[in-house]
């Protein structure tokens, strides 16, 4: 390919000569006539050299392969789009990902054209690459197309294998996920889930009294599903770079958001801008549910605090002493409420595990350092997160600088996917930025990278999660 590229180009030079000795002014003189003939000489064997390309890629492409049902030769060991250790030499994380970003520039720089896309990888990677046999026709008609059109979009969905890998980088930057819920398809996207909310009751009675009757109550929870979407604009010369780093940016970025989203929503979410409810909203639903009040935090102006239920209000002047007494509080209101201690788990701002972390005795002995350090807290392991926050207000605005300390069982825990993630890609689209400016990607050459996904968290039993509310645990800072 690049033999016929430089012949072409080296003819069109000849030309050029060719052109300048005809169009010369005055009557061409004998050594411009030879100079010419020897130009004319060699543009005919430069195309007779293009025919002969010509032919034998003819002949190459319709003749069988002998060796095309054999395994592709491996690449090198120092690929970053194939082998981990190279990517990681690189500075990146992983090499996943990466090639299906590579396969879609390809497709993008060859105007959509597989055939072209094909040539273009076969260019840039060489001829027995994984993103050129991305590219190669398949056998079996019922395999999905690498990338499929949607519509007037203009946009293209990236190979499943692609959104795959993302799901698996998402999981471990979500510390609800990571601690361990019931994960549950909800491939409909509504789910209900019957439940029992009294028992039967039981007396004695003497030898002839008629024996009491009873039946137990039953409810139900109604899952569905709640869309969790990002859009994320690239600029398309970020998108040309041949460097698997700039692709390997633009995905990172895109699971971060939706990671962190995800997470806050599960954490503190109160079910309303079409958002699910998540630890704190649950928590609110018991202690209403026993006669308490459901707490309102703000983080501009005074907050109401909950009262009931599995709640306790940190003491705004902690010392070790409060602490403890908190953490055994926490430990006792789920105990109280009959909550199975299978797989509890602290959820708390890293504020707050530092004081812990540091906190010492009067005889100078870090209390809980030897714990942490094994990874538990109490003998429950524990997520520290900045996605729970430290700018709360108390019901005074005093102090504001309060947090939650969570502690819930997770096995009571459930997230309901009703759609993993999709992800589009689009040149053609507009979007609408954070300053309600509308932009055409295609005016602006940029990329639209969406992601979608659709999912529902519930709790089995609202008493499954306790919450230290106000919570101004911090470590000494000189």
């Amino acid at each position: 390919m690049e033999k016929r590229a430089t012949l072409l180009a080296k003819r069109a030079a000849l030309h050029d000569k060719m052109k300048a000795i005809s169009e010369s002014d005055g009557p061409i003189t004998d050594d411009q006539q030879k100079e010419f003939n020897g130009y004319e000489a060699e543009v005919k064997a430069i195309d007779a050299s293009i025919a002969l390309i010509d032919r034998a890629r003819a002949v190459v492409e319709k003749a069988p392969v002998a060796d095309q049902d054999a395994p592709r030769a491996v690449v090198a060991d120092d690929d970053p789009y194939t082998n981990e250790d190279a990517a990681k030499r690189r500075g990146l994380k992983t090499h996943r990902g990466l090639r299906a970003v590579a396969c879609a520039k390809m497709f993008d720089a060859a105007g959509r054209s597989l055939q072209g896309a094909r040539e273009l990888a076969q260019a840039s990677f060489g001829e027995r690459h994984p993103i050129v046999r991305a590219f190669e026709p398949r056998r079996d008609p019922s395999t999905r197309a690498l990338v499929v059109s949607v519509g007037a979009s203009g946009g293209f969905i990236v190979p499943p294998d692609y959104m795959n890998e993302i799901i698996e980088l998402l999981r471990p930057q979500a510390v609800v996920r990571g601690a361990g819920p019931r994960v549950i398809p909800m491939p409909r996207g509504t789910m209900t889930l019957p439940g029992q909310s009294a028992a039967a009751t039981a007396s004695y009675g003497t030898e002839v009294a008629p024996i009491a009757s009873s039946q137990q109550t039953l409810d139900s929870i109604i899952a569905s599903f709640k869309k969790l979407t990002a859009l994320v604009p690239v600029t398309n010369d970020m998108m040309r770079y041949a460097d698997p780093a700039a692709d390997a940016f633009v995905r990172d970025d895109l699971v971060k958001v939706i990671a962190l989203r995800e997470d806050l929503a599960f954490l503190t979410g109160d079910g309303t801008a079409a958002g699910p409810m998540g630890f704190t909203a649950f928590a609110n639903r018991f202690a209403v549910s026993g006669g308490g009040t459901a707490g309102v935090w703000s983080a501009s102006g005074n907050s109401t605090a909950a009262v009931g239920g599995n709640f306790i209000t940190s003491n705004e002047t902690y010392n070790l002493a409060t602490v403890a007494s908190e953490l055994g509080g926490l430990v006792n209101k789920l105990d109280t409420a009959n909550v199975p201690d299978t797989k509890r788990v602290w959820f708390m701002h890293p504020r707050s595990f530092n004081y812990l972390f540091n906190v010492q005795n009067s005889l100078g002995v870090y209390v809980y350092r030897d714990e942490l350090t094994r990874g538990t807290l109490l003998g429950y392991p524990f997520k520290k997160t900045t996605q729970l926050p430290i700018n709360i207000h108390d019901t005074s605005s005093t102090n504001t600088d309060c947090s939650f300390v969570i502690l819930a069982e997770m096995d009571e825990a459930m997230i309901l996917d009703s759609m993993s993630l999709e992800l589009a890609v689009s040149r053609e689209g507009t979007y609408v930025d954070a300053n309600s400016v509308t932009w055409s990607a295609f005016q602006s050459d940029q990329t639209l990278i969406r992601a979608i996904a659709e999912h529902d968290f519930q709790i089995r039993h609202d008493a499954a999660v306790a919450v230290a509310q106000f919570v101004r645990w911090a470590p000494a800072i000189s």
